[in-house]
């Protein structure tokens, strides 16, 4: 009975482990085409022929285009498929472990930054989702709403005497300026590159945010 339960188990490993395996493989073609041909322009059929699985692989992915935009923009956030929430994460608590208040400011515009570059592909794509399906707009203003209250966590980590402003204004600041806007703006229609924006970010947040000692 043991072996036969073991090998039970193991079935259902091996099957949950194929199961994440297809999903991120149809989460990986979505972003793919949504980055090179645009939301619009992608159908769900061309997103299970560029993962090379069944359109229902595809469905049990995500129900719908929409969602499979959200799992994109997910995945890039979070830079993993890993089921760990964000403020869980290493570079979350990392935040707290710094001796400064200036140390921790420049390591939440650092974890920004680098969620930027990730984002900034395909945040296009999630614009034009938007546009045209009313379950993305629903769900692109959550994403919103999500970020400002990571970022009211990230300015919970931050040593609270040394806070300029009052913590609800620090956290609509810092997600103001830290926001995928900007970053496109700077990037896109004033040219610079990531390292310029990631000095930018960090000079700029340090100033706004921390009481000098």
């Amino acid at each position: 009975m043991a072996t036969r339960s073991y090998d039970a188990t193991r079935r259902r490993e091996r099957a949950d482990e194929e199961r994440r395996a297809t999903r991120r493989r149809v989460v990986e073609a979505a972003r793919e085409l949504f980055v090179t041909r645009g939301y619009v322009a992608t159908t769900v059929a061309d997103i299970a022929k560029e993962a090379g699985v069944a359109l229902q692989s595809v469905y049990n992915a995500g129900k719908s285009k929409a969602a499979l935009m959200h799992l994109v923009v997910d995945l890039a956030v979070a830079g993993d498929d890993q089921e760990v929430l964000l403020t869980d994460r290493p570079s979350f608590t990392a935040i707290t472990e710094q001796p400064t208040a200036e140390r921790q400011v420049e390591t939440i515009a650092a974890l920004i930054a680098e969620t930027m570059q990730r984002l900034a592909p395909v945040w296009v794509a999630y614009r034009q989702a938007a546009a045209v399906d009313p379950s993305a707009a629903a769900s692109l203003e959550a994403a919103h709403r999500r970020r400002n209250e990571t970022f009211s966590t990230m300015i919970g980590m931050v040593d609270q005497e040394r806070l300029r402003l009052p913590p609800d204004e620090a956290t609509d600041t810092a997600w103001a300026v830290g926001s995928i806007d900007v970053y496109l703006l700077l990037r896109s229609i004033r040219g610079w590159d990531h390292e310029r924006y990631a000095r930018w970010l960090t000079r700029t947040l340090v100033d706004q945010l921390v009481e000098p000692a």
